[in-house]
């Protein structure tokens, strides 16, 4: 497999061969995944050498390996701080992090606080990303702890998701700060500005996001709402996983590169492949992150962790653009746009798809598993086929709908097609399977409770997505089958 596209800097191509090397020479686990595949490790010099190591992935490598194995001399008590993916496909994962990963945490967040003014204002970070083990609350609350020791004037209150107690804290507390940064999921962003009084929204409110994308619209209703409709700028966009930490985030330009793609069908063509008004557009470093993309458009990630991660695929499709071609791009398209990279190290990543979940929803990643599962239900055999997929639908306060639509059997008619009770049980049967499924699920589902179960639609045998051999290539649509 050869490398398609990558960002070519000296010291992400380094930066990539000294963690391949290191987790050749200091696990067990690796050098085993490469000779298991065929593959000799002595003849990797050059980013052309580098280009053909074969991919990691959670399957071949992480399930396949304990924790000592993984780990650079197998010390697993190296690790400083431990997250957890939800396990919604599948097992849930603990990654470890150590010292380098929280410098380069403190790093990139010191980026995107530079960008927001925080640090020249005071401000008040409000971390309303969940508190538990998964990555984001602490991850977040971390990195900013330690650029207040950097001299910047941030303090932080970590109220997590629950919408009454953030809005109590913006409001008793944010007022004594000259702006409020309020770092959460998009879906909970949007709830605590619905219905939120003049104490909180007439204060400087600025947005770190994190865990789905957004589009422009969603941005403008948000910036509409606490009267910023001119400043684009005050909501940014983080991409990462827990797998790797922070990956990339918006900044001003590729905020007014996605917005100008938006109405211009020639440049969405050209950067985005058509997918501009669902796609993430965000800058990275490859000093820190090395990516690629592979023949087929997945992403390949090399990141030095506690557990080292070399060409790591983790599904997600899209492009990697130097800044050059970002310039070229634009300008072929008719755009004179300032591409201003933050150095010399950085790209930009044009995430398009993730390709096995079904839906992003409230940034809990839906997996067609549980579903399909569900749909297996013998009551169920008789009136559908089993193929699904889910959306999420805008409502008119900004707010996403969940909703599954299933393919009815052949021969099953209008009148079935509207029964209540097959759609009840459908709902159960998928509640129920994803609430076993997901500890994020079940978590949201208790603060939600009706809000976060899915609409029930059907559709008649080999109608309109269900055509036979039809592959769903839509970012927030998968096949059931």
């Amino acid at each position: 497999m050869s490398l398609t596209q990558s960002t070519r800097s000296a010291a992400g191509v380094n930066g990539a061969l000294d963690t391949f090397w290191k987790a050749v020479r200091s696990t067990d686990a690796y050098p085993d995944l490469l000779m298991n595949l065929g593959f000799d490790p002595n003849g990797v010099r050059t980013s052309a050498d580098f280009s053909h190591v074969p991919p990691m992935t959670k399957k071949n490598y992480l399930s396949m390996y304990s924790l000592p194995q993984l780990i650079p001399g197998g010390d697993v008590a190296s690790a400083c701080l431990w997250s957890s993916s939800s396990g919604s496909s599948g097992t849930p994962t603990n990654w470890p992090r150590a010292e380098l990963s929280l410098q380069q945490s403190v790093d990139l967040h010191e980026r995107i606080l530079r960008q927001q003014g925080a640090d020249r204002k005071s401000t008040l970070l409000v971390v309303c990303f969940a508190m538990g083990n998964w990555i984001g609350g602490i991850y977040t609350m971390r990195a900013v702890e330690e650029l207040r020791k950097r001299g910047f004037p941030v303090s932080v209150v970590t109220p997590g998701v629950h919408v009454d107690t953030v809005r109590e804290n913006i409001a008793s507390l944010g007022r004594h700060y000259e702006q409020v940064l309020v770092a959460g999921y998009p879906p909970f962003v949007r709830d605590v500005l619905d219905g939120a009084g003049e104490q909180v929204l007439d204060q400087d409110l600025k947005f770190l996001l994190a865990g789905e994308s957004i589009s422009e619209a969603w941005r403008d209703g948000i910036l509409a709402l606490v009267g910023k409709s001119d400043r684009p700028e005050d909501v940014c966009l983080v991409y990462g996983t827990a797998d790797a930490g922070m990956i990339g985030h918006e900044t001003p330009t590729t905020i007014a590169v996605r917005r100008l793609a938006v109405g211009d069908t020639e440049l969405d063509a050209s950067i985005f492949g058509g997918t501009a008004a669902s796609a993430t557009l965000v800058e990275y470093d490859a000093s820190m992150r090395f990516v690629e993309t592979d023949d087929d458009g997945f992403l390949l990630f090399t990141v030095d962790n506690t557990i080292p991660l070399i060409r790591y695929r983790i599904n997600d499709i899209g492009e990697v653009l130097s800044a050059e071609e970002m310039r070229r791009r634009l300008f072929e398209a008719g755009h004179t746009v300032d591409v201003a990279a933050t150095t010399a190290h950085s790209g930009y990543i044009v995430l398009k798809r993730r390709a096995d979940i079904a839906v992003s929803f409230y940034a809990v990643n839906i997996y067609p598993e549980p579903v399909r599962t569900a749909l297996s239900d013998p009551r169920l055999s008789n009136t559908v086929t089993g193929k699904f997929f889910m959306t999420t639908t805008p409502q008119k306060d900004l707010r996403d709908g969940l909703s599954l639509h299933v393919e009815l059997r052949p021969g099953v008619g209008s009148a079935e097609r509207a029964d209540a009770t097959c759609g009840d049980l459908i709902k159960t049967a998928v509640v129920d399977a994803l609430v076993a499924a997901s500890s994020e699920f079940e978590e949201l589902h208790g603060l939600l409770g009706t809000l976060a179960e899915p609409k029930v639609t059907f559709g008649m045998f080999a109608s309109d997505g269900f055509e036979v051999d039809v592959k769903l290539r839509h970012i927030r649509k998968v096949s059931g089958r």
